[in-house]
């Protein structure tokens, strides 16, 4: 397992893969029916490569090796099996001190409890500690308990709480 940065070939696996985390991330509190919300997540998504290069955002691309009977090339094929885009030039939002943000980080699901997760947060934090970014963020539903366990064993801790009300 290797994370390499990414690039505009990766798009499509991004694009695909973005989709895939939004039932394990959506809040019991969202009564939205799964379509719609991934009608929306599809329009962001769409917007979002140009939003990484505008921003100077990074992305970090997990991959694994493919297995090949013998080959006559020396190159290894790889496939990719996660992403995070990683802004690093984000302020926190009371103090307005600088910070990394994870803006979007997906596993595909075969592989999550694999440590693809792990070494894409090791190479969010490297890239922070380069660029002499104090601290990094990021955002989680409090109900995707196989990411809290994840960020919080990263050492990440509950800074805020993200509250809603249904008004119906």
């Amino acid at each position: 397992m290797r994370v390499r940065k990414g690039n505009v070939r990766d798009w499509p696996f991004i694009f695909a893969l973005g989709k895939v985390g939004i039932p394990d991330s959506i809040s019991p509190w969202r009564k939205q029916p799964m379509e719609e919300t991934l009608n929306y997540r599809e329009v962001i998504l769409k917007g979002f490569w140009t939003w990484i290069q505008q921003s100077g955002s990074v992305v970090f691309i997990v991959e694994v090796p493919i297995e090949e009977e013998k080959s006559s090339s020396d190159t290894k094929k790889t496939q990719p099996i996660g992403y995070l885009v990683l802004h690093t030039s984000s302020r926190e939002e009371l103090t307005g001190v600088f910070q990394g943000w994870v803006m979007d980080f997906g596993v595909l699901p075969e592989w999550r409890g694999k440590g693809a997760g792990r070494v894409l947060l090791e190479a969010a934090e490297d890239h922070c500690r380069e660029q002499g970014v104090p601290y990094l963020g990021l955002a989680v539903s409090s109900h995707n308990v196989k990411a809290l366990r994840l960020y919080e064993k990263f050492g990440f801790a509950e800074e805020r709480k993200l509250m809603v009300k249904s008004l119906d």
